[in-house]
């Protein structure tokens, strides 16, 4: 190939794909990257060998011999970028570095109150962000991806009608945090998010799955044929505010009465353990009581577990996923997990549930901050370095 053919800008921007899909950790071979690609294998062995001469990867023979010459591993070699990846949550801020080596380099979480507002919760980002780079000075961060629990339109990056976000209607979303944190940001809903990361935790082994997010409120995100949906306006997956059988009249933070959220969330099983007369402050207390088979939250938990089962079975019967997956802090309540199964069970069709996982998450509190680290390392890629060859 010509100096001129290999500098071309049709072969940079092959480079700069094969060298995303081998950070993400999409390939890491050199038949992985050919099959990516849709390439032929000669054009794939100029690819890496055009990314080992820049110096950007290495290939590491570290793999099982069958009696030949061992396997090679293709592997990123610069180790100073790194993205910032980070998860509002209603009282919370889990923030994390991920590095080209490392998925997640290091994870702190933060209280934090969002309805304060977006001034307040930017400066505990920018805040929070500043010590965890302070003992890695080394890094350089390239971008952030951060995950909101409301509505993102996909068209504009503004927050849509959020029902637990009090004053950050219309907030141009991406455009603050960008100046806020003085680095390009993208910006996804957290279950949506969550759901990237569960796919990526199982190994991208189930290309068809729902992730549900049951905690204070409920979310879910879809991957569909491997790929993360959006949909048309960028609002899949918001199962919050369907209509739920048993909850006509009760008030919904968007305003309605009659939503999923109100019957079948932690912040529901709360209220109705309130009125009960128990002293219940947090989910975690929620998850207390149930699990030491206290009779009212043993209660309200298997009839909010059936309320959100019943839900997912339409989408089940519609969408017939290979697995449902249950994430948040509810996750980790048996009697919860238990109904919502049931639920499933009971109320979709037998040909989609012969083959159906129904189980809890393999990611756990991690899950929406590895999915959105590829969506950080996709949108801001590790840049190609300058070969030395002429």
């Amino acid at each position: 190939m010509s100096s001129d053919a290999a500098h071309s800008p049709r072969t940079s921007e092959a480079s700069r794909r094969a060298l995303a899909l081998i950070v993400d950790g999409t390939v890491s071979s050199r038949a992985e990257l050919r099959a990516q690609l849709g390439i032929s294998a000669s054009s794939a062995s100029s690819l890496v060998r055009r990314l080992l001469d820049a110096g950007a990867i290495e290939e590491v023979a570290d793999g099982p011999s069958t009696g030949g010459r061992r396997p090679a591993r293709l592997q990123v070699i610069q180790n100073d970028a790194a993205w910032l990846v980070a998860e509002l949550g209603g009282g919370h801020l889990r923030l994390g570095i991920s590095t080209a080596k490392e998925s997640l380099l290091q994870v702190r979480e933060s209280r934090l109150d969002i309805a304060d507002g977006p001034a307040a919760t930017f400066a505990a980002l920018r805040d929070d962000l500043a010590a965890l780079v302070e003992d890695l000075p080394e890094l350089r961060i390239l971008s952030a991806a951060i995950a909101l629990p409301g509505p993102v339109s996909a068209l504009t990056g503004e927050l849509i009608t959020p029902a637990r976000m009090p004053g950050w209607h219309g907030t141009h979303i991406v455009d603050e945090l960008q100046e806020a944190l003085g680095i390009p940001v993208q910006v996804e809903n957290d279950a949506r998010a969550a759901a990237l990361g569960e796919f990526i935790a199982r190994n991208e082994s189930i290309p068809d799955l729902i992730y549900v997010k049951a905690g204070t409120g409920i979310g879910a995100g879809l991957i569909s044929g491997g790929q993360l949906v959006h949909g048309g306006s960028g609002v899949a997956g918001d199962i919050t505010h369907v209509p739920a059988p048993g909850a006509e009249g009760r008030q919904c933070s968007c305003g309605r009465t009659g939503c999923l959220e109100t019957v079948a969330s932690g912040a529901a099983i709360r209220r109705e353990l309130i009125d009960q007369g128990l002293e219940v402050s947090s989910i975690g207390d929620v998850a207390d009581f149930a699990m030491t088979f206290q009779p009212e939250a043993a209660t309200a938990v298997r009839r909010s577990g059936k309320q959100l089962g019943t839900a997912l079975s339409s989408l089940v019967n519609f969408l017939n996923p290979s697995a449902v997956i249950i994430g948040g802090a509810l996750s980790g309540v048996d009697a919860y997990v238990a109904a919502v199964r049931s639920a499933i069970y009971d109320s979709s069709l037998a040909m989609t549930t012969q083959q159906l996982l129904i189980e809890t998450t393999r990611a756990g509190s991690d899950a929406a901050l590895i999915g959105l680290t590829r969506i950080a390392r996709r949108s801001a890629p590790l840049p190609m370095p300058r070969s030395s060859t002429p």
